[in-house]
């Protein structure tokens, strides 16, 4: 998982995506440093590209909480933070 990306700008980190061998299914939300949800999906093909309602986000650490189940049956709870830079 990437910890920083650069939203708006072309090139691999425009927007953020999780990455990996053998996913068969995942949840993955994005948190502000409020606690608000700013970005949720069960798609593995869909990232975040900075923005909330339509509006861009601001300079900040967010916070991630993924969880994957793989192919195999296995099941990874994953937390961390992303630094959205401008």
């Amino acid at each position: 998982m990437p910890n920083a990306f650069t939203p708006g700008r072309f090139g691999q980190n425009a927007v953020i995506k999780v990455a990996g061998f053998g996913i068969g299914s995942l949840s993955w939300k994005i948190f502000n440093r409020w606690g608000q949800v700013v970005f949720s999906t069960a798609d593995k093909d869909q990232g975040w590209d900075g923005t909330f309602k339509g509006a861009l986000q601001p300079m900040d650490v967010y916070t991630y909480v993924l969880d994957v189940e793989f192919t195999d049956g296995k099941k990874l709870r994953k937390t961390g933070d992303i630094s959205l830079l401008r």
